[in-house]
């Protein structure tokens, strides 16, 4: 199986998006990505609450662990803020490592974070000293320098411009982390694609993006920027969100089951999925 670090090495960008449950990884495999993002818009807004480090490290294990044991996809984990101050980051790394992932991404927003789209929410950004002291123990504390540690700068969605975007992820590549994140949530793709072309320029660590609200941008013209990694961050909760809204709307209009029939799979589809003949075959093999 490839890895995160694998990706970030490879010749064009590979495509990973956003999951909170097994099943949904497991339909994300079968439709070809090329590996999982465990996003924490998506595992808070499965719980119903904000994006804003409510929920822990433990509560994104049990995820990760599911996942994992579940797809052959590689696995990187959104780490926020990193858990809190540079102690909390080693336990995050080893944790991961151990359930299995293949990376930790950590962003350069004030622990508890608040989720970038939210306006009017948390202006500050981390100072840069404090948060490379959480990629210095992410990088020393992590297990195998096969997984992957990227930093994320949330300077462009602070409205710190492209120099100090620039001046803080030359400072995070200096640490030696594996990547880059150049976060974004303008609908215009120039403000990345700039970072991009100035970044090659002076610097090798590769670069990764989240084409949240620059949705039109291409797949070419970021793999030509020197991006290798892209990341659909919340598409699948949007897409779930939406589904069941029309669902459960048109299930209540008559309160019949055959109205809404055409917008859900049967139920074999659910067996397949969660693997009902390996059940029925182990049952047969062991079972006595």
């Amino acid at each position: 199986m490839r890895t995160i670090l694998d990706f970030l090495k490879a010749e064009h960008a590979a495509v990973l998006v956003g999951v909170h449950t097994a099943l949904g990884a497991k339909i994300a495999e079968e439709a070809g990505v090329d590996g999982l993002w465990i996003s924490s818009f998506e595992v808070h807004a499965a719980a119903r609450l904000p994006d804003a480090d409510i929920l822990g490290t433990q509560d994104y294990l049990e995820i990760a662990n599911r996942i994992v044991d579940r797809v052959q996809s590689p696995v990187l984990v959104d780490g926020n803020a990193g858990g809190g101050n540079a102690i909390n980051t080693i336990r995050m790394v080893r944790e991961f490592y151990k359930a299995g992932t293949s990376g930790i991404c950590i962003e350069d927003n004030v622990f508890p974070k608040r989720c970038t789209f939210y306006d009017g929410m948390q202006e500050d950004i981390e100072k840069t000293s404090t948060f490379c002291g959480k990629l210095d123990a992410a990088l020393d504390s992590r297990p195998d320098e096969g997984f992957a540690v990227i930093a994320r700068t949330e300077a462009l969605t602070k409205g710190l411009g492209l120099d100090v975007a620039l001046e803080r992820c030359h400072a995070y590549a200096e640490r030696g982390v594996d990547g880059i994140l150049i976060h974004h949530k303008g609908k215009d793709k120039e403000a990345v694609l700039e970072f991009a072309e100035k970044w090659r320029v002076d610097h090798e660590t590769p670069l990764v993006c989240v084409p949240t609200t620059y949705g039109g941008v291409t797949y070419d013209e970021l793999d030509q920027a020197g991006f290798r990694l892209i990341i659909m961050a919340n598409a699948g909760i949007r897409a779930q969100v939406r589904a069941l809204q029309s669902t459960m709307q048109g299930l209540m209009a008559h309160r019949r089951l055959a109205d809404v029939e055409e917008q859900i799979v049967p139920m074999d589809e659910i067996f397949r999925l969660v693997y009902v003949d390996e059940l029925r075959a182990n049952e047969d093999r062991y079972v006595r």
